[in-house]
């Protein structure tokens, strides 16, 4: 599962953030299992617009504005101790992916639009794909499909587990949380 956090709805926008889960669906794991099996990495904004020249959208600025403080500051918030250049963080998730899954397994992501930034990126940085284009799933279109809800969510049936109380959402390891909870635990209501 992946997700990144960007100021930006098009394809060329600062990615401010970026969280990578990998899971085996028949491990049937708990949500405690997935936040241990993930990577995240937090980029520095400035450093993609100035030297990358990457875009900020003025609609996602007003939306970040409206965000609670716990997700502005693990993705929007500049900090100068956690913060890095995209290629090393990049470079790091290449190293944790090719640790944890096969060459053919999927990539899920909700939507489309995290796989179009990171694909304008790579591109941009004529950096080798970690994940090819044909390993790319739609978390959304999947839900809908296997719960028969229309909305690209679902119930989670999984004991103990409310998202309400246990996901931040716009947080990318939470949004990555629910999303193979989702996959793995949706059920129709």
């Amino acid at each position: 599962m992946f997700d990144v956090e960007t100021l930006g709805k098009e394809s060329n926008s600062v990615i401010l953030s970026m969280a990578c889960i990998h899971f085996d669906p028949d491990s049937k794991p708990s949500p405690q299992q997935l936040r241990d099996n993930t990577f995240f990495c937090k980029f520095d904004a400035a450093d993609q617009i100035k030297r990358l020249n990457r875009t900020v959208g003025r609609t996602t600025m007003d939306w970040w504005a409206k965000q609670c403080d716990n997700v502005k500051i693990k993705s929007f918030k500049p900090n100068v101790a956690i913060d890095e250049r995209f290629e090393d963080g990049y470079e790091r998730m290449r190293r944790w992916a090719k640790s944890k899954n096969e060459p053919d397994s999927y990539v899920w992501a909700r939507g489309n639009l995290d796989q179009l930034v990171l694909d304008s990126m790579e591109e941009q940085l004529q950096i080798e794909p970690i994940f090819p284009f044909k390993r790319w799933r739609d978390v959304r279109t999947a839900v809908d499909f296997l719960t028969g809800t229309t909305n690209g969510y679902c119930k989670v049936n999984y004991p103990g587990f409310d998202p309400y109380l246990h996901i931040t959402k716009h947080n990318p390891i939470d949004d990555c949380v629910l999303d193979v909870m989702q996959l793995i635990y949706g059920v129709k209501e």
